[in-house]
C-alpha cells in the first residue's frame, strides 16, 4: 500500500546550532534519526527506524534523488 504524502505548507524553523542527522543502510532504510530530524519530520524515532528515508520525501522531489544519496 502506497502512503500518500501531504505537504503541510508550513515552514519549520529550528535552532541555528542544531543539526538534522539521519543514517540509512545500503537499501535506504533509516537506521538512525536524531531528535531534531524526528521533531521536524513529525515522527517518533521508533516510527522511522527501518522505514525508507523517502518517508519524508516531498511529493515534488524526484524519487531518483534518493538513489544518489
Amino acid at each position: 500500500m502506497a502512503i500518500s504524502i501531504q505537504p503541510t505548507n508550513r515552514e519549520v524553523f529550528f535552532d541555528r546550532d542544531s543539526l538534522i542527522v539521519s543514517k540509512t543502510d545500503l537499501k535506504g532504510r533509516l537506521t538512525y534519526a536524531n531528535r531534531i530530524f524526528c521533531e521536524i519530520a513529525g515522527y517518533a524515532e521508533k516510527e522511522v527506524i527501518g522505514q525508507p528515508h523517502s518517508l519524508i520525501r516531498h511529493p515534488d522531489m524526484p524519487r531518483a534523488i534518493f538513489k544518489l544519496l
